[in-house]
């Protein structure tokens, strides 16, 4: 064991520390699951791209950080060196991943609206034909939600393969104010139609994702480098004490 009271503050630092990142781990999972169930359809519209939207990478965060948090408790608790040095190795490989997911982040962020851009156009191509009912509700869900309508503006859906000979869009891209009527959509009429294109929205949602995901990489990025310390302390001394689990 452990022996000195400075020997113990640091396990018990070590211990509660990798608690609270257990917990942490479980809150980001919950908030993941919550962002998939109510965002989710919309990942369908950018299939190139599914990693970039939060609820996925909340989920996948959130399960690391339970199995880190786990593993670093267990050590803190058995005083294991192997535990201790894994959970050690771990963090230290999550660090040096999440730098370079910034950093690639960071450098490709301008390129992010040309495959969104061309996943939607794709996406326009398959809007209600059979087999495609996740993405055509997905179109509706986010034209009415973000009161956006088609890539650029609404002639993007003029000819589609739903409609290939009709200068027709769906009736999610009429403002709430003409929806009421009938097959407003097939009304000719433009100014009846939503005039932002639904790329510059989708933007906007990947910045602010990403801009998310940066803010809590960050946080998460100190704690993790706490982490490390308090597991090299507490395994250095084991090893110093001759103490062996």
């Amino acid at each position: 064991m452990v022996e000195g009271g400075c020997g113990k503050c640091i396990q018990y630092l070590m211990f509660t520390f990798n608690l609270l990142f257990w917990l942490a781990g479980c809150g980001i999972l919950g908030v993941g699951i919550w962002l998939r169930v109510t965002q989710g359809d919309f990942a369908t519209l950018v299939p190139s791209i599914p990693f970039v939207t939060a609820p996925n990478l909340c989920i996948i965060a959130g399960v690391i950080v339970m199995v880190v948090g786990f593993i670093g408790c267990c050590g803190a608790l058995k005083e294991n060196k192997c535990l201790l040095l894994t959970f050690f190795v771990m963090l230290f490989i999550i660090f040096c991943l999440e730098i370079t997911a910034g950093a690639l982040a960071y450098v490709y962020r301008d390129h992010l609206e040309q495959f969104a851009r061309d996943d939607l156009m794709r996406g326009m191509d398959q809007y209600g034909m059979a087999g495609q009912s996740g993405l055509t509700r997905a179109w509706d869900l986010f034209q009415t939600e973000k009161h956006c309508c088609g890539v650029n503006n609404s002639t993007d859906w003029f000819k589609r393969p739903v409609w290939p000979n009709q200068s027709w869009v769906p009736d999610s891209c009429c403002k709430p104010e003409f929806r009421p009527n009938e097959n407003c959509g097939q009304s000719g009429i433009t100014l009846q139609f939503f005039e932002d294109g639904c790329v510059s929205a989708l933007k906007t949602d990947f910045m602010f994702n990403l801009g998310l995901i940066g803010a809590v990489g960050i946080g998460i990025g100190l704690i993790q480098i706490l982490g490390m310390v308090f597991a090299l302390c507490l395994f250095y001394r084991i090893r110093n004490e001759g103490t062996y689990a």
